[in-house]
């Protein structure tokens, strides 16, 4: 009797996973297509987000062995956020407002592992859980609001690498004139994907080493910083290519400005497990 029951009981469990990823899937159908759009189109600032699923997967992975000795008991709670993300979603469908369908989809994700395995399995998986927030892009309008700040000073510091290699210009808001071009600073200038992308980084290396959480704020508080030195060092890239090989070879049509991109993450990229390397505890 008592294996009856058990089969009875897996059966239902199975039901209960399929219907919920069948539920999952036709939710979202549209809103992959959102995410993928927002990955892949020009200047994207969440060209890392089809990484982050992954990394979380394999972050729970590594839990493996932990995760078979842990006791499984479901939470209301987590139906209630289910029922939550499903209200958000709809409406957020009604209202054509994707980026809210996005966090829904996250908030699906947040309460079927509450449902399905209860608060202990999710405290002990909750940094790949939240992780996944990353791969969640918020409006344009709002990242290149609060992003202005950090271009203006990126831009100041550029201007300065400029002035110690001669070259002149004359600087009106955001727009730089040279001898026989203009110039503008555009908004993919204003260091905001280098931050998310670092931040995104560096709270992944911060989570797999034992650090002080002092050690983490400040490595955290850098990564503001070195996002801003990052793209310093580009626009100052980009004046001396517009200067030296014309306008045209600092647009962002040609294959130099997307270089210069990757060429000054890297270093920025070096900076940032430098200063962790440095901090590494002893004991590992």
């Amino acid at each position: 009797m008592k294996t009856i029951q058990n089969s009875k009981l897996i059966i239902q469990n199975y039901i209960i996973y399929f219907a919920l990823i069948a539920a999952f899937i036709a939710c979202y159908y549209n809103t992959f297509f959102w995410l993928h759009y927002r990955y892949s189109y020009q200047d994207s600032y969440y060209s890392h987000g089809y990484m982050i699923p992954f990394i979380s997967a394999y972050l729970i992975y590594l839990k493996r062995d932990r995760l078979k000795e842990m006791e499984i008991s479901g939470s209301i709670i987590g139906l209630a956020i289910l029922i939550f993300s499903f209200l958000i979603h709809i409406i957020a469908v009604m209202s054509d407002i994707n980026f809210v369908s996005g966090f829904s989809m996250f908030f699906f994700i947040l309460g079927c592992m509450l449902y399905l395995f209860g608060g202990k399995v999710f405290k002990e998986l909750s940094f790949p859980i939240l992780f996944l927030l990353f791969m969640f892009p918020v409006p344009g309008t709002f990242i290149d609001t609060i992003g202005l700040p950090t271009k203006s000073i990126a831009t100041t510091i550029g201007l300065g690498i400029i002035d110690l290699i001669d070259i002149p210009y004359f600087r009106d808001g955001f727009r730089l004139e040279l001898a026989g071009s203009s110039l503008l600073v555009g908004t993919p200038c204003n260091g905001m994907k280098s931050l998310v992308s670092f931040s995104a980084l560096g709270l992944l290396a911060l989570y797999l080493m034992k650090f002080a959480i002092w050690k983490r704020i400040i490595i955290l508080i850098c990564i503001y910083p070195i996002s801003i030195l990052v793209n310093a060092f580009r626009i100052a890239m980009l004046v001396f290519i517009a200067d030296k090989y014309g306008i045209e070879k600092a647009s962002p049509e040609s294959y130099l400005h997307d270089l210069s991109g990757m060429l000054v993450f890297i270093p920025g990229l070096l900076i940032l497990f430098l200063l962790i390397k440095i901090w590494k505890p002893k004991t590992q």
